[in-house]
């Protein structure tokens, strides 16, 4: 077996083609088909070495299709290229982190004999899988973008940091199998969390996950919960929690505005154990008898002279 082997089979063909000869396919400049290939994340081969396949010549067709068909312009899909590119990287990282243990404690040979091996039978299944996850995100984001538009104004959304507690200090006395565990059941625990209430998991952080409800009560449930299982298993660390609600600012993928600054100031204050909550959240739950608010004093924090929060809690069984 030879590393171009692996490849052929990862690619779905050989690559055979120059930047120039991938450009002269299509019929467009180089600099122009350039510029989608450094859209995408990936690293500028020599003009002469043969880094292309026939099917990025079809992946271009595509894209310049697609800007030609008048729905997005040419600026537009290099947005989205960008978009895919980051996202789509960071899940081949992982994926090739979990098949990572199928090689463990072979040879370099008996690595690239049995990834080959593993490539040709799993390549489909992943492309197969990929496509339907998207499939099913793009129509879920789809519903959510109608349901933000027949809202009247502009739709109010909740934000939620969830973040542990000393992360720093921790990773000094762990060593890299326990901080690999406890980032993925953190991650994992939390992002559930999120999507069994509806919300939608924008990223994580390390040492900690930001994501998004419709709902303000949805959003502080996904807090108190994470809390509450850290605090019955001695195996994970405490975390804190800040909940903010407002107008929010979409953009590929990411979310931007008081919302997203307000929550993570209010995490940065929360104590251990617990969550904080702004005055627009603090109000909206005002009348849910579920949760005691319990107003704290004004603080001068970055980037707000005045921010008041509001420590939220259970209602006490004897309440």
């Amino acid at each position: 077996m030879e590393p171009d082997d692996l490849e052929a089979i990862l690619l779905g063909a050989r690559c055979e083609l120059t930047r120039d000869e991938v450009a002269d396919a299509v019929g467009i400049p180089e600099p122009e088909a350039r510029s989608l290939w450094n859209a995408m994340g990936f690293a500028e081969p020599s003009p002469t070495e043969p880094a292309f396949t026939h099917k990025d010549v079809e992946a271009l067709r595509t894209a310049l299709a697609f800007a030609e068909s008048g729905i997005v312009s040419a600026d537009t899909v290099l947005v989205l290229a960008r978009s895919m590119g980051q996202e789509l990287a960071r899940t081949a990282e992982a994926q090739v982190d979990v098949f990572k243990t199928a090689t463990e404690g072979l040879t370099p040979e008996e690595v690239l004999a049995s990834a080959t091996t593993l490539a040709a039978e799993m390549v489909p299944m992943l492309e197969q899988l990929v496509v339907h996850v998207w499939r099913r995100q793009f129509a879920a984001a789809t519903a959510r973008a109608f349901a933000a538009a027949e809202g009247d104004g502009q739709p109010q959304t909740a934000v939620g940091f969830v973040d542990l507690v000393d992360f720093t200090r921790s990773t000094q006395q762990w060593d890299a199998s326990m901080l690999e565990r406890t980032l993925e059941r953190f991650e994992r625990e939390t992002a559930l969390r999120v999507t069994a209430v509806g919300g939608r998991v924008v990223k994580t952080l390390g040492d900690a996950v930001l994501y998004v409800a419709d709902e303000p009560d949805l959003a502080v449930e996904v807090a108190l919960k994470t809390v509450e299982a850290h605090c019955q298993d001695d195996e994970l660390p405490d975390v804190r929690a800040g909940v903010a609600l407002g107008p929010l600012l979409v953009r590929l993928g990411d979310v931007f505005g008081a919302p997203v600054n307000l929550a993570s100031r209010l995490t940065d204050e929360a104590r251990p154990r617990t969550v904080l909550v702004d005055e627009a959240t603090a109000s909206a739950l005002g009348d849910d008898r579920s949760y005691d608010l319990k107003r704290l004093r004004k603080r001068s924090v970055r980037g707000y002279r005045s921010l008041t929060p509001y420590l939220l809690r259970r209602t006490s069984v004897d309440s």
